[in-house]
């Protein structure tokens, strides 16, 4: 593993972020998405950072990993989010690159990780109101400490290709 990803790292062109859009067509075509799971998931900057990391990072077959995060990613919108655990317990599926910065790769953990609390947060009274599970309703989470923690770590380092599609679709939602 390790010779492979230096010779990835000494040859940068051999990966090059595809396009949303065939992304997109890829996972709509593969889960079979219905009209509002597409409108979801494209207006979704989570979705685009999801797929930038491993390209950002210069992992190994980056595409091969953007894919699978792109398919656990819709495999949670679809289904359960009730983890009281640690901020990154939910993201540790999505957290698997073959080699890459480890920098760069934490970088955008973390701000998947604020794009989670602050959806959590803006859904805090409605979830209550309907009986959502909301780790800041159950008391698991302090919303004020963990983002606080986080743009601590997300302010370490600059990586632009990833903190632009927070910049392009600012409303931060999982």
């Amino acid at each position: 593993m390790y010779q492979t990803n230096t010779i990835y790292q000494n040859t940068p062109n051999l990966w090059k972020l595809p396009s949303w859009s065939y992304l997109e067509t890829e996972i709509s075509n593969v889960f079979r998405l219905s009209n509002e799971e597409k409108t979801k998931f494209l207006d979704k900057a989570t979705a685009k950072l999801i797929a930038t990391i491993p390209f950002e990072a210069g992992c190994y077959e980056p595409e091969r990993t953007a894919i699978a995060h792109l398919s656990l990613y819709i495999t949670e919108l679809r289904g359960f989010s009730n983890d009281d655990k640690c901020v990154f317990n939910r993201l540790s599926f999505i957290s698997t690159f073959d080699g890459g910065d480890s920098e760069i790769i934490e970088h955008g953990m973390n701000l998947l990780a604020l794009i989670m609390i602050e959806g959590y947060k803006a859904s805090q009274e409605s979830d209550k109101k309907n009986g959502i599970y909301n780790p800041f309703n159950s008391g698991a989470w302090n919303y004020k400490q963990i983002k606080n923690e986080l743009l601590y770590k997300i302010n370490r380092i600059s990586v632009p290709n990833l903190d632009n599609i927070l910049r392009e679709k600012p409303k931060m939602m999982w």
